[in-house]
């Protein structure tokens, strides 16, 4: 079977191969999928550029979400799984999900553990199912972790990103009132499209004014933010007293904090590794995603297809960024 190999960490070009391997066989509690996409996600690439740590083997199957049928099955599993279409999350890390494992999608066939090939509900096709591990259960910890969110006000910073716009299309759906902060007219109608009810510009528009003016003076209660270091400090300004920063992201690994502004304000700060979340937070992800698959709230914009000998090319695209949508890998 046909599989992408990372051998080093740098540059796509210089750490990728395409080789034929022998067909794996499924262990206790595992799963053999034939994968039909794989999804590749910026944490991919800052794996692969080297930013994240030295490579976990010699050689390792890059990428942690996917999508395809399960075609065999290893002692524990029940037989009637064999021909379910599953959407896949978390494949290609340690069992704590602290770190990059060996074993990834962006090959033919694959073995996981079965608990990470969920079933896909009808009518979901394999190319929106590749796009949901990281960023939809990403935003659903975001939006959901601290309880319910009807008529809330909620910021969030990147609302055209992939995790963004998830957690757009969750958080209206939940009924929440949100703002979301966007760099173009572009975006800003993606967002409007996907249940926001106000963007802010930040090229050119200040958050902490945008946002009271938006509600009329009111303190907002919640902020999911892409751009931690970015926020951290405005956050006080525009938070009601006990609001929520949420935050996946940051441009700075060790941002300066106003301590004191925080303290006044008692401003909770929630940080979300979707790779080491616990096991009833991803439960209650997936029964909710494959709930807003149903319901049609989630809804994917893919930005551009490359087969898996374009593997270089699809993380390179990547790694360029400035697009609208998910990248993914027809295998």
């Amino acid at each position: 079977m046909k599989s992408v190999i990372c051998f080093a960490r740098g540059e796509a070009k210089d750490a990728f191969k395409i080789e034929e391997r022998p067909t794996p066989e499924p262990g206790t509690g595992e799963v053999r999928v034939r994968v039909h996409v794989s999804g590749v996600n910026p944490s991919d690439f800052k794996v692969r550029n080297g930013s994240q740590g030295p490579m976990p083997a010699d050689e390792l199957v890059p990428h942690c979400d996917g999508s395809g049928i399960i075609e065999a099955v290893g002692e524990g599993v029940l037989e009637r799984r064999i021909g379910e279409r599953v959407w896949l999350y978390n494949v290609n890390r340690t069992e704590d999900g602290v770190g990059q494992g060996v074993r990834g999608t962006a090959a033919e066939q694959i073995i996981v553990d079965q608990k990470f090939a969920v079933p896909l509900p009808h009518g979901i096709s394999y190319e929106t199912a590749a796009c949901l591990g990281v960023p939809a259960m990403t935003a659903h910890r975001l939006i959901f972790a601290d309880g319910p969110v009807k008529d809330k006000w909620i910021l969030i910073t990147g609302g055209a990103g992939s995790v963004g716009l998830c957690a757009v299309q969750m958080a209206a759906a939940a009924g929440a009132k949100v703002i979301a902060t966007v760099s173009s007219d572009e975006k800003a109608k993606i967002t409007m499209d996907a249940g926001a009810v106000a963007t802010i510009n930040y090229r050119n528009e200040k958050i902490p004014e945008s946002v009271l003016k938006i509600t009329n003076g009111v303190r907002i209660d919640r902020i999911i933010d892409v751009d931690f270091a970015a926020h951290v400090n405005d956050a006080p300004s525009y938070l009601i007293q006990g609001g929520i920063i949420a935050q996946y992201g940051t441009s700075d690994p060790a941002p300066t904090l106003d301590y004191r502004a925080h303290l006044l304000n008692n401003i909770v700060i929630r940080s979300v590794l979707v790779y080491a979340m616990s096991d009833e937070a991803k439960a209650a992800a997936i029964t909710d995603i494959n709930q807003f698959l149903r319901d049609g709230v989630i809804q994917p914009i893919i930005h551009k297809v490359f087969p898996i000998e374009k593997v270089v090319e699809a993380h390179e695209e990547v790694e360029a960024g400035g697009y609208v949508g998910n990248t993914i890998l027809a295998i």
